[in-house]
């Protein structure tokens, strides 16, 4: 399976996994919730995406994609979803993790 498709399928199920948490957090149960409960399962199932990742690709190289994309979906999340506010100074988070994946895409290439 290519290498990207695979980190996509982790921040996806990263991002599900913050979204049952911060639903748990309002909810009367909290950690005790279905949510918390499946949200700490959508945390586990990636590690088997990381351990195949890590068979062929260093940790930097990874991680900044992973870390990108996790952001850039966690701040789309939270704006549309939470009404979080997305200012310029996340803007330009988000369009630096950008850079950092292409930089770390130039040096690996």
């Amino acid at each position: 399976m290519n290498s990207l498709v695979i980190v996509a399928v982790i921040s996806l199920l990263t991002m599900l996994g913050d979204l049952c948490i911060k639903l748990a957090t309002t909810h009367h149960h909290g950690v005790w919730s279905g949510f918390f409960v499946l949200g700490v399962l959508l945390y586990a199932v990636p590690a088997f995406g990381w351990f195949v990742l890590m068979r062929t690709h260093s940790l930097a190289a990874i991680g900044v994609i992973y870390s990108a994309a996790t952001l850039i979906l966690l701040a789309g999340l939270g704006h549309f979803a939470f009404n979080e506010a997305l200012g310029p100074r996340q803007a330009a988070g988000v369009a630096l993790a950008v850079v950092a994946v292409l930089l770390m895409q130039a040096e690996s290439g």
